[in-house]
């Protein structure tokens, strides 16, 4: 992977936490994140897929995701306590990068 996708990819990681974070307490459809980050155009729905699996992986835990096995857009995901802890700066994650 080139440094420029592994940028990509941290970025996109903190788009979503950011995003899920000003929606504080409410789980929504993978689907609406994708509309949520549609200002960037650069992200795809593997892109968000792949982020969504490394943000709630083993020993992340950030997001918590419902998954709806037929539809993977219809899978709900919320921020977990960690995750909030993640937005605030309270913790850090070098495959996390949030924009300034």
């Amino acid at each position: 992977m080139s440094l420029l996708n592994v940028a990509k990819s941290k970025s996109l990681r903190g788009d979503i936490i950011r995003s899920l974070y000003d929606l504080y307490d409410t789980a929504i459809p993978i689907s609406r994140v994708h509309d949520l980050l549609r200002y960037k155009s650069f992200y795809n729905k593997e892109d968000i897929r792949r982020a969504v699996g490394y943000l709630s992986g083993d020993k992340k835990e950030y997001v918590q995701i419902e998954l709806n096995d037929k539809d993977y857009g219809a899978s709900f995901v919320k921020l977990t306590p960690a995750g909030i802890n993640l937005a605030e700066g309270d913790i850090t994650d070098m495959g996390v990068q949030f924009g300034e």
